[in-house]
């Protein structure tokens, strides 16, 4: 049985018009950093995309950084979702591999601009901002070395296999590659199959490194 106490308690009606400007908020910055990257998208616009007044928007937020940083741990929030739910046991590995990485592109291919502007431009100077960053990026060789930990325990790769070194690798491989594929493309869409071809190739040598080393 549920304590009363413990239920969630239904914001009042001020707690909820606060919340309704919050996430009119993110939708446009996500919009416009989508668009325009960080530097180009205004607070004034921002606050104009959400039908608000730039005081409603500071009453949520403390600065443009802090909107970023909450658009971007969302998304990738999402995307690290994706991947993990990718996971395929019945692949061997690099394809295992593959397909994560493959679906995390698929999912953040609308949004290349802003996962670009936050993981490989360096947009803020404040130190806070970049090292929360980081630890968003980390997200990524995490799910990646989480499954190379699961091919080691599945005696795929030998047991003194450095699998830290390739989850950095995989994870450089992984922002390069979004990198390439977004500025090689005229209108944002991928070439999926260069991508997927190429992506192929460098995960199998990757794994062929582990197994050699």
């Amino acid at each position: 049985m549920i304590n009363r106490d413990d239920a969630p308690q239904p914001l009042g009606a001020r707690a909820q018009s606060k919340e309704r400007n919050r996430q009119k908020i993110l939708e446009s910055a996500m919009t416009l950093f989508r668009e325009r990257g960080f530097e180009a998208a205004t607070l004034r616009d921002i606050a104009r995309g959400a039908g608000l007044s730039t005081g409603a928007l500071f009453a949520n937020f403390a600065d443009k950084n802090e909107i970023f940083l909450t658009v971007v741990e969302d998304e990738n929030s999402r995307v690290i979702r994706l991947m993990r739910d990718a996971y395929d046991e019945s692949l061997g590995l690099v394809d295992r591999l593959h397909k994560q990485l493959m679906r995390g592109y698929d999912a953040a291919q609308a949004n290349a601009r802003l996962i670009l502007s936050a993981f490989v431009m360096r947009w803020s100077a404040n130190q806070t901002s970049l090292t929360e960053i980081s630890r968003l990026s980390d997200l990524v060789r995490v799910t990646l070395l989480d499954t190379l930990k699961a091919a080691k325990a599945r005696k795929e790769i030998p047991d003194d296999a450095r699998i830290d070194c390739a989850a950095e690798i995989l994870e450089d491989l992984c922002f390069a590659n979004l990198r390439r594929a977004f500025h090689a493309s005229d209108d944002g869409d991928f070439d999926v199959r260069h991508l997927a071809d190429t992506l192929s190739v460098q995960i199998g040598l990757v794994i062929a490194g582990l197994k050699t080393a």
